[in-house]
């Protein structure tokens, strides 16, 4: 692997090259995640008949960020913000909160077995 090499300033100022992105702790592959989620959603125990992953995901985005941005709180501890966050970011998923919460709580526990350093 290539690293960066660091400027003249970067040198005087003691400073280290910039991390890249992929090696950064605590860097989660989104597009990875929602890409698993697109091809697993349809034998997920929240998946109804009839319904698209396009209906699912933003509950999907809803789960991997509240497990990334929870500040270590369980999922139902923030059940009312999560609702809230929901109906602001649903846009045209005919889903309910009531019906999205199984599967913003599936990419929750899926990003919990994962090792992600803070």
């Amino acid at each position: 692997m290539s690293g960066a090499k660091p400027s003249s300033t970067q040198e005087a100022e003691g400073r280290s090259p910039p991390v890249p992105v992929a090696a950064a702790p605590g860097y989660v592959d989104f597009d990875r995640e929602l890409r698993y989620w697109r091809s697993h959603y349809p034998e997920s125990e929240f998946c109804r008949p009839g319904l698209s992953y396009e209906d699912y995901e933003p509950a999907l985005k809803l789960g991997i960020n509240v497990f990334l941005h929870g500040h270590g709180s369980s999922f139902e501890e923030q059940d009312d913000e999560l609702a809230d966050a929901y109906y602001r970011t649903r846009g045209a998923s005919p889903l309910d909160w009531n019906e999205a919460r199984p599967a913003a709580a599936a990419a929750w526990q899926r990003m919990g077995g994962k090792s992600i350093a803070a």
